[in-house]
């Protein structure tokens, strides 16, 4: 099969019969996404980060664009926006301007509203359409309906959850797709438009998310693959045109990327130095066996050679800021703050089986398989079988097997076998000329890659759907293709095969043994999610946005921070941005686990807080829970306050109250020195 042509040639009757089966999938994925819409009230999200994406897009609404530092909030500081990528703030805000021209009732939180359902259903239509001129329509559907119902897959995807994963996992879907497209297109013209695209796509990803650099390093590592493969150099001129795409733009577009700190000191290094790395090493070797003739007959070897040295300087400047990756003022990782996130603590083995069902085993079996199959190289699968155990078997096996220091052993030794093998693979010669061999090594990466993170987070897991369902997909084609060889009519042959993957495809959507995870589809669009705020703190910041004064500062719990900003229309110190970790550790200490009355009032004095609330989320034996001064004025609720769940007072500062910068330290240098000077 010449997959340059299948880019390139249209077919009436396939085109008929894509138009059918993809608009069904892509109906029905949308449907059971909008499940969640009658549960949900009148400007609510299921996810708090909801609100901080729907009050940006607002700003941006009103004035055009963000202000350099936004006041409302993280304050007397405010947050620094240039240390943020806003691109999915902008697409909200300019989407309803736009579509409010034609559909004038439309509003910015309707827009907020169905965006992550609008932009998972565009990425999984690009993804079904590559993988149908690419593996035919059945392979295309499989993946479709697969992602349509993995409830992994639509509980960050429904409508009213309000954050960017679906838009990042889009643009994501949209830069590898476009260019394996632009690699395996003949076509000169086509080539570079697909390149552009490409190149524009990782741009757009680049400026939306800090953890997009995961998507982008799956094109590197086909990038590394053909790098190893190829006899000749070529095509170097498209790729230096690509890396031009994104690697200035980003530069000059963002100050995140001249002069990152926090979350984005290494933003540079991660997401704009490999892509030129690599450039830098073809435009070497390019140059040496145009040079040297000697080199010639061992190209595999001296790209090798240049891997392995390019991989070496990478891990000194790892080793040589190791400080600097997991802290500011204390480790991420062992930062109460992170720990206090459910969606960053590791899922259980029961968490895989009831978000992926039977998939995520037979994703994994069809990796491993592909690997033998695809690469002909057994060296590979003990390595895979040793990432898979580690990870989706990781509790099970701590339990009952090995502990949890083993359990990172293994999982480290199966990524370092993963990476050698990978190499090794690739620089020897390759017996099989299969054209697919770029797709199976993308989402391979892709698989490597997002599961490794999910590992230990259940906050990635959204993103690890796409190469479950493309290695199911290939296990189940790989059966009713091997079932269907013995009928040697092609009409038969082509029906019978049809027939085993719809068989096997129902048997794991609907079967129990097989995971059913198709009869929770529903339940994870409607209830995996619940509407945040409660019912009460809702009730408080309703009262604040009708009482109060919209230059109030209301000090509070930091995971309610935008929901006060949009709900409560009030300003805020902290907020789920944990935008200064620190700044949330001292208000647990100074305020919940105040020594004295004058301790937490100083410390809000110092912040600028004019009211102060208390909810169910901050601990039961903070200091506010006890008998307090005349300088905290109970304003809501008016009745049966003392056993009331929310409790907000208003301040009044006695005289002696002074401030102290100590309460501002944010373990920022560059921030803690501009405190210092004023």
């Amino acid at each position: 099969m010449d997959l340059s042509r299948s880019f390139e040639k249209s077919d009436f009757r396939g085109n008929i019969y894509l138009l059918l089966g993809l608009g069904s999938i892509l109906l029905f994925a949308f449907w059971i996404r909008i499940q969640s819409i009658e549960r949900l009230p009148d400007r609510q999200f299921t996810e708090t980060d909801g609100y901080f994406y729907y009050w940006q897009a607002g700003l941006i609404s009103e004035d055009g664009q963000l202000p350099a530092r936004d006041m409302h909030r993280w304050l007397p500081v405010g947050r620094d926006l240039g240390q943020t990528l806003n691109l999915y703030g902008y697409v909200l805000a300019y989407t309803q301007k736009v579509l409010a021209w034609v559909f004038p009732n439309i509003t910015l939180y309707h827009v907020c509203l169905y965006m992550p359902v609008l932009c998972f259903c565009i990425g999984l239509g690009a993804l079904c359409l590559y993988l149908y001129h690419t593996y035919g329509l059945l392979f295309s559907s499989i993946v479709g309906v697969i992602l349509a119902t993995l409830p992994g897959s639509i509980e960050r995807s429904t409508a009213g959850f309000g954050d960017r994963d679906a838009f990042c996992l889009m643009i994501g879907i949209l830069a590898v797709v476009t260019y394996l497209v632009s690699i395996q297109t003949k076509t000169p013209r086509k080539r570079l438009i697909w390149t552009l695209a490409s190149g524009f796509t990782v741009f757009l990803g680049g400026i939306s998310w800090e953890g997009f650099g995961v998507f982008l390093s799956v094109i590197i590592v086909v990038e590394l693959w053909r790098f190893l493969t190829s006899e000749t150099e070529e095509r170097l001129g498209l790729y230096a045109l690509w890396v031009c795409c994104f690697v200035p733009t980003l530069y000059l577009a963002s100050p995140a990327y001249r002069n990152g700190y926090g979350f984005a000191e290494h933003l540079a290094a991660f997401v704009l130095m490999p892509p030129l790395v690599l450039l830098a090493m073809r435009a070497i070797r390019s140059l040496l066996i145009s040079k040297v003739h000697r080199l010639r007959p061992h190209v595999r070897t001296l790209s090798l050679g240049l891997i392995l040295a390019s991989a070496a300087l990478i891990l000194g400047y790892i080793w040589t800021q190791q400080n600097t990756f997991a802290n500011t003022t204390v480790p991420i990782s062992d930062s109460p703050v992170m720990q206090a996130m459910t969606e960053l603590r590791s899922p259980h083995f029961g968490y895989w089986v009831f978000r992926y069902g039977g998939v995520f085993i037979l994703g994994s079996i069809g990796l491993i398989v592909a690997s033998k199959r695809y690469y002909n190289q057994t060296s590979l699968i003990i390595p895979f079988v040793l990432f898979v155990a580690t990870t989706f078997f990781r509790e099970p096996l701590q339990k009952h097997i090995w502990s949890a220091s083993h359990g990172i052993f293994f999982f480290s030794i199966a990524l370092i076998c993963i990476g050698i093998g990978f190499l090794i693979s690739a620089w020897k010669p390759q017996k099989s000329k299969e054209p697919r061999l770029m797709s199976i090594v993308a989402f391979m990466a892709w698989f490597i890659f997002w599961v490794a993170l999910s590992r230990d987070a259940k906050r990635y897991d959204f993103f690890i759907g796409v190469p479950l369902a493309f290695f199911a997909a290939e296990m189940i084609t790989f059966f009713s293709n091997t079932l269907s060889r013995s009928v040697k009519q092609h009409r038969q042959r082509a029906a019978l095969k049809t027939g085993v993957a719809i068989v096997l495809l129902a048997g794991i959507l609907f079967l129990p043994s097989l995971g059913a995870h198709a009869k929770r589809s529903i339940y994870a669009a409607t209830r995996m999610r619940k509407v945040t705020p409660i019912t009460a703190v809702k009730n408080a910041l309703h009262y604040m946005k009708t009482t109060l004064p919209n230059t109030a500062i209301v000090a509070a719990h930091w995971g309610y921070g935008s929901q006060l900003n949009v709900i409560g229309s009030v300003k805020t110190i902290i907020d789920q941005d944990t935008y200064l970790q620190n700044w949330i550790l001292l208000y647990n200490r100074h305020v919940h686990n105040a020594t004295s009355e004058n301790e937490a009032l100083a410390y809000l004095k110092t912040h600028g807080a004019t009211h102060i609330m208390l909810t169910g989320k901050d601990p039961s034996r903070s200091f506010l829970h006890g008998d307090l001064s005349d300088a905290f004025l109970p304003i809501y609720p008016k009745k049966g306050f003392n056993n009331a769940s929310i409790k907000v007072w208003k301040l009044h500062y006695p005289p002696d109250i002074k401030t102290d910068l100590k309460y501002l330290k944010t373990g920022f240098s560059e921030i803690d020195a501009a405190l210092e000077l004023e």
